[in-house]
């Protein structure tokens, strides 16, 4: 793990866009990082919690990838891809 990468234990969900927002503290500055749920149709806050924590670590790793790699949004955000 990079030590400049840290993930913040904070996670948002909007039932309306079904977007999944968690956060990466990279160097001190706070990253947002998007998964687009719209597949897997979550109800609500508790449905989207359980999914994110099922694989959150797969999540973290593949943002953290990305990170890396520079692979920002025009907004600053890294968006992941959805895991099933």
């Amino acid at each position: 793990m990079n030590q400049a990468i840290q993930f913040i234990d904070r996670f948002k969900f909007n039932v309306q866009s079904q977007q999944l927002t968690f956060f990466a503290q990279v160097s001190g500055l706070m990253v947002k990082c998007v998964i687009d749920t719209q597949s897997l149709a979550l109800a609500d806050q508790q449905a989207a919690k359980a999914h994110f924590e099922a694989v959150r670590f797969d999540y973290e790793d593949i943002a953290e990838q990305l990170i890396e790699d520079e692979e920002y949004n025009s907004a600053g955000e890294i968006v992941v891809a959805v895991l099933n």
